[in-house]
């Protein structure tokens, strides 16, 4: 059970991981 809450915080902290980097890599291209 332990486990399920771990493995649930790992992927919503990826999913906030590659929305940074989507929105940092948006706004460099609308930069140029």
């Amino acid at each position: 059970m332990g486990n399920e809450i771990f493995t649930v915080a790992f992927i919503s902290s990826m999913l906030i991981l590659l929305g940074l980097v989507l929105g940092f890599v948006l706004l460099k291209v609308q930069g140029e």
